[in-house]
């Protein structure tokens, strides 16, 4: 005879699985995953969670269980641990306080299937959660230790009483209270992580243009400092005229060259490494360049793009502001001290390539780099901010490392005006 309970329960632990790799997703980068791996730990997640339960029901070695389950899957994607176990314990806490809630409120022996019930109010608690606003980039975002334990306390502490409801086996309209607000104030977790992410976005965006600023401060200076030399060389243009005329009647040809070099030495900028016309691009360059040449011994940079180009200038400071700043922290780590930059627009692709010295990394080709520094909530968070953009442009970066040499190459589909 057909057990239609068991049946029941195989179908609706699937639903269950589904919602914990929905509630997953929202929250870590889903295409860094190794697919097949994550398919594979979510099949052996869902028969170990389902053996479990169907021996031992609701209880202790079920939640431990469910609890590694859940840990365990988190590590098939990328990201920090702190934000791995901030994830593991929300969602355990919100499934195990579904649990509990239908636990305390009908028993094991109810008329419908307890766990059918469980899994509709965690469907309610997915609905919830999808439905706050959170940014794109937000899977990529890595908080600080104080932003990481302020969101990991409340579900530690959310487990720690629902084990203690659960190994004392209590019951009653208390327990049943208990975990319903412990549901409640989990749910509630996900607005402050909500309020924190927008935070972060403001911080991170009124930081690129506090250095935005400094760009343009300096390309102001560098615009003057032109002006000046060409009212210089203005103002004594008939003196240079008349010494240039003598040296031609003279028929010396070799003092008229040099003559015309001395003025255009005179013209040289020499806060001025980037000229192309477009306002944008020659503040951003000239401001990183000039840090990089106080700091390294060979800086060479090569631009050929048009003074128009349609491409947001907050992109443009996110894109190279943070390879640069990567690829001049790891070239004066080193004894050559090299750094080359080359742009160049063509058919509407703009190609940019970083190559610079560097030390400590494996060689290879690569599409994604982690961060080398200790602290990656604090660091790494640039690189993923500058995935973010060139796939907005619907572009492609690839990093490479051979020889002590690094190289970040970047295609993005931009047009000309």
């Amino acid at each position: 005879m057909v057990n239609y309970n068991v049946i029941s329960e195989l179908i609706v632990n699937i639903l269950r699985v589904l919602l914990i790799k929905k509630m997953m997703e929202l929250f870590l980068p889903a295409d860094d995953a190794d697919e097949k791996k994550l398919q594979a730990g979510f099949i052996f997640y869902y028969l170990l969670t389902t053996a479990i339960y169907s021996i031992f029901g609701v209880s202790v070695i079920y939640a431990v269980c469910n609890c590694l389950g859940i840990i365990g899957l988190t590590l098939f994607y990328q990201g920090a641990w702190k934000k791995h176990l901030w994830v593991s314990l929300m969602i355990f806490s919100i499934d195990m306080a579904c649990s509990l809630t239908v636990y305390f409120a009908f028993g094991q022996e109810f008329a419908i299937q307890p766990q059918a019930i469980q899994t509709l109010l965690l469907l309610i608690s997915v609905t919830v959660i999808s439905h706050i606003s959170y940014p794109a980039d937000s899977k990529e975002m890595a908080f600080d230790k104080r932003q990481t334990y302020i969101l990991i306390v409340i579900p530690a502490t959310s487990v720690f009483i629902l084990c203690v409801l659960l190994y004392g086996r209590s019951g009653g309209a208390e327990a049943l209270l208990i975990c319903v607000s412990t549901l409640i104030i989990n749910l509630s977790v996900f607005f402050l992580y909500h309020m924190m992410v927008e935070n972060y976005r403001n911080v991170r965006e009124n930081d690129i243009y506090k250095q935005q600023t400094y760009a343009y401060k300096n390309q102001l200076d560098v615009i003057m400092e032109s002006q000046s030399r060409i009212k210089a060389l203005k103002h004594d243009m008939k003196n240079h005229m008349l010494a240039l005329q003598m040296l031609i009647q003279k028929k010396d040809w070799e003092e008229a060259e040099n003559y015309l070099n001395s003025m255009q030495d005179f013209m040289a900028n020499p806060l001025e490494y980037i000229s192309t016309g477009n306002d944008t691009i020659d503040s951003l360059l000239n401001y990183k360049l000039q840090r990089a040449n106080d700091v390294l011994n060979t800086v060479e940079a090569k631009i050929n793009i048009p003074e128009k180009l349609i491409l947001h200038s907050f992109d443009l400071n996110v894109v190279l502001g943070n390879l640069l700043d990567n690829a001049i922290e790891a070239a004066s780590q080193t004894e050559e001290k090299e750094l080359k930059i080359a742009i160049k627009l063509d058919k509407g692709v703009l190609f940019i390539n970083i190559w610079n010295s560097c030390r400590g990394i494996a060689e290879g080709k690569a599409q994604r780099l982690e961060t080398t520094k200790e602290d990656v909530s604090n660091h790494g968070i640039g690189l993923r901010n500058v995935r973010v953009i060139v796939e907005k442009y619907h572009g492609d970066i690839d990093f490479t490392c051979a020889g002590g040499k690094f190289e970040t190459d970047i295609i993005m589909y931009v047009k000309e005006m």
